[in-house]
């Protein structure tokens, strides 16, 4: 009992030495509920406002795809090339949902008489706020490798649409707006002071594979956040969990300005 007695008290005094210099005890932060290591396809699609449009016609500025990318039909088209997203509990971390959309080899150039600007390699980034970031060129050169393009508003989302033979999943209705400091330089290359921060670009698709579906991994230490769709930077969203997921053996999905997570059931979780 003295042993005990005189062990307990050794711990203590070390601990209150510990508090008196100062010394910390590092704490594992909360666990993630949901990740997805490695994101596949397949695109990423910003349907362009006409509002936009009509302002860059006005200042006799043209746009056109560069790389992979595509434009049909007033719809700007890049393929997906990777990324990674890692959702944890809302509250316990923000923003709770993390990671990027990767977009490299693809992007939209902007030319007026002899200036030409590239934006290109685009990243979407959930986090908070939720924004799409971009390597900016002029005439060849490059301005800047990492930049906000624009911002993300998810409050526009649509209810999700899956593709269980292509096994898919659709997501769109975010509303792609022009970032300030993109304005800022796209008027200084253009000599002009039309364009505006916030100015609505257009509204976004994200097609991207299920976990399991064109090389997409995933994995899921814990339970995803009830209510089905929610979305983070400050969005939000409406809509329970998809039944079609809910068939597939999909558990849960979370939707954060321009980003999708789906993580499917374990077997032994599955009733």
């Amino acid at each position: 009992m003295k042993m005990r007695t005189m062990a307990v008290a050794g711990v203590a005094a070390l601990a209150l030495t510990g508090i008196g210099s100062g010394i910390a005890v590092a704490q594992a932060g909360p666990p993630p509920v949901a990740t997805i290591p490695s994101l596949t396809g397949q695109s990423t699609s910003v349907k362009l406002d006409s509002g936009f449009t009509g302002a860059l016609k006005s200042l006799d500025v043209t746009p056109a795809p560069t790389g992979k990318g595509t434009v049909t039909d007033g719809t700007a088209t890049f393929p997906i090339t990777g990324g990674n997203v890692t959702v944890y509990k809302p509250g316990e971390v923000t923003p709770y949902v993390q990671g990027m959309i990767m977009h490299d080899g693809s992007g939209l150039s902007l030319t007026k008489g002899s200036t030409k600007v590239t934006l290109e390699n685009f990243v979407v980034d959930p986090g908070q706020p939720a924004t799409l970031k971009g390597k900016v060129s002029a005439n060849g050169s490059t301005v800047a490798d990492s930049v906000t393009l624009f911002d993300l508003d998810g409050s526009t989302l649509k209810p999700l649409m899956t593709d269980a033979g292509a096994g898919t999943a659709t997501l769109t209705g975010t509303t792609v707006r022009l970032s300030s400091d993109a304005a800022s330089a796209l008027n200084k290359a253009f000599s002009t002071d039309a364009l505006k921060g916030g100015t609505t670009v257009g509204i976004a698709t994200i097609v991207v594979n299920l976990p399991g579906k064109g090389g997409s991994t995933s994995s899921m230490p814990g339970t995803m956040p009830a209510g089905g769709a929610e979305t983070g930077g400050g969005s939000t969203a409406t809509g329970g969990v998809d039944p079609t997921l809910l068939g597939g053996g999909v558990l849960a999905l979370a939707l954060a300005g321009g980003a999708l997570v789906v993580v499917r059931r374990r077997s032994a979780d599955r009733g």
